[in-house]
C-alpha cells in the first residue's frame, strides 16, 4: 500500500511539475518535412538546410556544429553558458534570454531577427536552449510560420509531436501562435529597427 502511494504521488508531482511531455508520432507517421535527427544524445536535429536545434551544446557537440558548418549559435536560455563552453570556438554567440513561463512575442521577433541576420549572412544556424525542447520548439515553429511560409497548425504540431520533447506544461506557448502574433513579428522583421 505505502508503494502504491509513494507512485501515486510521485506521477502526479511529475504531472504538476511538466516533466510529461506530448507523445511523438511514429518514424512512419512523422512528415518528412519535419527536423531530421542528426544525434539523440544532444536532441540535435537539422530543421533545413540553414537551421539546426540542440539542447546546450556542450564540448562532445563541437565536431558536429563544425560538421555541419554551423556558424551561428542562438542561445535561449537566461544562463549564457555558451560563453563558457564554446568561447574559444569561433562561432558568433547570440544570446537571447527567455523564461518558458514567460515567453512573448517580443522574445520570439528577437530570435527571428538573430536568424533573419545570419541568413543575409548566409550563416547556418543552431537555435537552442536548456533541453532543446520548449522554447527552442516555440522559435522554430515561428520560424518555419515566418521563413517557411508554414500553417501555424502545422508548425505546432511538429513543435508538439515532432519528438523534440515539448513539455504539455506550457499552455502560453501555445497562445503566442495566433495569426495577430505571426503578423505581428512579420510586420516587425520588414521593419527594421531605428
Amino acid at each position: 500500500m505505502k508503494k502504491i502511494l509513494i507512485t501515486v504521488v510521485l506521477v502526479s508531482t511529475l504531472n504538476i511539475s511538466g516533466c510529461m511531455k506530448h507523445p511523438s508520432l511514429d518514424d512512419e507517421q512523422r512528415p518528412q518535412n519535419w527536423g531530421t535527427l542528426i544525434s539523440n544524445t544532444h536532441n540535435f536535429y537539422q530543421i533545413s538546410p540553414d537551421i539546426f536545434r540542440s539542447e546546450q551544446p556542450s564540448t562532445d557537440l563541437i565536431p558536429s556544429l563544425e560538421k555541419y558548418q554551423i556558424e551561428t549559435i542562438i542561445n535561449l536560455r537566461a544562463r549564457n553558458e555558451d560563453a563558457k563552453v564554446l568561447k574559444d570556438q569561433p562561432f558568433n554567440l547570440v544570446h537571447i534570454p527567455i523564461y518558458t513561463w514567460a515567453i512573448n512575442r517580443e522574445d520570439l521577433l528577437q530570435a527571428m531577427r538573430a536568424i533573419q541576420t545570419a541568413k543575409q549572412n548566409k550563416q547556418k544556424v543552431l537555435v537552442h536552449c536548456y533541453h532543446g525542447s520548449d522554447r527552442t520548439g516555440a522559435t522554430i515553429a515561428m520560424y518555419r510560420i515566418v521563413f517557411e511560409h508554414w500553417s501555424i497548425e502545422d508548425a505546432v504540431k511538429e513543435m508538439k509531436q515532432g519528438g523534440y520533447g515539448f513539455h504539455v506544461i506550457w499552455k502560453n506557448i501555445d497562445q503566442l501562435f495566433t495569426t495577430e502574433n505571426v503578423q505581428w513579428v512579420q510586420q516587425q522583421l520588414s521593419n527594421p529597427p531605428k
